[in-house]
């Protein structure tokens, strides 16, 4: 049990390794677009009141969202496929995903772009809905949009 605890922050540990750079050059990117963005003209970003709230967010969200959608495509996977048991999982998954991967890359990339763009849409349907506004809202609670 501990190993598995233990596991769980090498994990985030690593998360964070590679979501940090990323997010730091597209805030940069975006820091300089802001500067001809017509929303708040002449106000520059890191005065912004939300400013605590839209840097959170903009670390914290792509962290949880990488655990929730690893842990639903494996979950998916079990199910769909009838794997039951960490062995037959890890099977799966070294063996090139499946039968996916019998597809030329061309094809591969086409299911992943029409499938993972409607799972976008209908997730972020779904955190607009009764049960998770309240954790989704914050996305949508700035005043100065830039």
């Amino acid at each position: 049990m501990l190993t598995e605890f233990i596991s769980v922050f090498q994990v985030a540990g690593q998360t964070v390794l590679k979501i940090v750079p990323i997010t730091i050059a597209l805030g940069l990117v975006f820091a300089v677009l802001t500067h001809w963005s017509a929303c708040n003209p002449g106000q520059v970003w890191w005065r912004k009141r939300e400013i605590a709230t839209d840097i959170l967010y903009w670390f914290l969200i792509p962290m949880g969202a990488r655990f929730v959608r690893i842990g639903l495509m494996v979950m998916g996977a079990a199910y769909i496929y009838g794997i039951h048991g960490s062995d037959a999982l890890i099977a799966f998954y070294d063996d090139g995903f499946g039968p996916l991967a019998q597809l030329p890359l061309w094809a591969q990339a086409l299911v992943f772009l029409v499938v993972s763009d409607f799972l976008s849409y209908w997730f972020h349907r779904l955190y607009h809905g009764a049960t998770m506004w309240k954790y989704h809202a914050i996305h949508h609670s700035s005043s100065e949009v830039d």
